[in-house]
């Protein structure tokens, strides 16, 4: 009976709510190790109570050590499925969280960035991998069956990276994304954000523009089953986000760069770039598919290392070279109209 209310809720979520499919597969593992959790201590969804909430935290917190996060997200899934089981079954009475329960604190992390320089290397390693690859194709003599999915793995990854750096997209937008949402009169792309909200990006720069059509020609070439544009090349199925994860563990350590960057590290990454380089944060926000500017600018207001170190030798007392009047005055007019808009 549970599991069947578990997939009234994860439907109700899906058709009802509007959550994206890879937030409803997360409630749904979320809930299914809960459910497992009540099932050791003897315990029905109808009978668990604070106390079974709070032995549920212990466990997240000591033996899986999840973070603040983490647990807040669990958290956040198994109240709304009792909210559910109360309002829409009779399997529940009452819900066993109170207003003021188990509102767990989250530390405070500024969104983490690559600098312009290790995008590049990043990139770089990418095209080296392209290159060496074709290369081994060229002199393949025999069966070259492996060696084409290895040059169109490149080239998809080359791809993938050039629009995640490119547009700021979310991992699970980039690979939702399908041969019918691209439009090539308008240069654009349809994007699924999330609660399925559809927003447009384009892709008219010159090395996005490349790298995608000569990849969408190969792709097309392969004459699949399925619309969605990034493949992995066993079965040629879609890519899955654990997939590219893995593949840019790769491509990191070939640029020297730290292991623990992520897609969303290079979301981050085209943010903070994109406003140190003056661009109008309404536009930005837009970009990101953020539901209003206010997320923009809590999560990238901040400044990158690199920028403070400008600005330290640029304007410290010490410092001999002198700022023209006119660029002072103008710098002075954009951070206060700044401030106005934001404090």
């Amino acid at each position: 009976m549970m599991n069947e209310h578990l997939s009234l809720y994860l439907r109700y979520l899906d058709v009802e709510r509007g959550y994206a499919r890879n937030t409803i597969n997360t409630y749904a593992l979320i809930l299914e190790h809960f459910l497992r959790f009540l099932s050791k201590q003897g315990k029905t969804v109808r009978r668990a109570g604070k106390q079974e909430l709070g032995e549920y935290v212990l466990v997240l917190r000591q033996q899986r050590q999840n973070s603040s996060k983490s647990i807040r997200l669990k958290l956040q899934a198994i109240k709304g499925f009792f909210v559910f089981l109360n309002e829409h079954t009779r399997s529940l009475k009452r819900s066993p969280f109170g207003k003021q329960d188990f509102r767990y604190k989250v530390e405070y992390r500024e969104a983490e960035s690559l600098s312009e320089g290790q995008l590049h290397a990043l990139l770089d390693a990418v095209e080296v991998r392209q290159q060496q690859v074709q290369e081994g194709l060229n002199t393949r003599t025999g069966k070259t069956t492996l060696w084409q999915k290895r040059v169109f793995a490149a080239g998809r990854d080359l791809c993938l990276l050039t629009l995640l750096a490119s547009t700021g997209l979310r991992i699970c937008e980039a690979l939702g994304i399908r041969d019918t949402d691209i439009d090539f009169v308008d240069k654009s792309i349809l994007i699924r954000g999330k609660g399925k909200k559809i927003r447009k990006v384009f892709f008219d720069l010159p090395e996005l523009e490349q790298r995608l059509l000569s990849y969408i020609q190969t792709w097309r070439s392969l004459k699949l089953d399925h619309e969605y544009l990034f493949v992995s090349t066993k079965q040629y199925r879609p890519l899955t986000a654990r997939g590219v994860q893995t593949l840019l563990k790769e491509y990191l350590r070939a640029a020297g760069l730290r292991l623990s960057v992520s897609p969303h590290t290079i979301r981050h990454t085209f943010a903070t770039v994109a406003i140190e380089k003056g661009a109008n944060i309404k536009a930005v926000s837009q970009i990101l598919g953020h539901a209003n500017c206010s997320i923009t600018i809590d999560l990238y207001t901040h400044l990158s290392n690199e920028h403070l170190r400008e600005v330290m030798q640029k304007c410290n007392p010490l410092c001999s070279v002198e700022i023209p009047l006119e660029e002072r005055i103008e710098m002075r007019k954009k951070h206060l109209a700044y401030l106005e808009k934001t404090g």
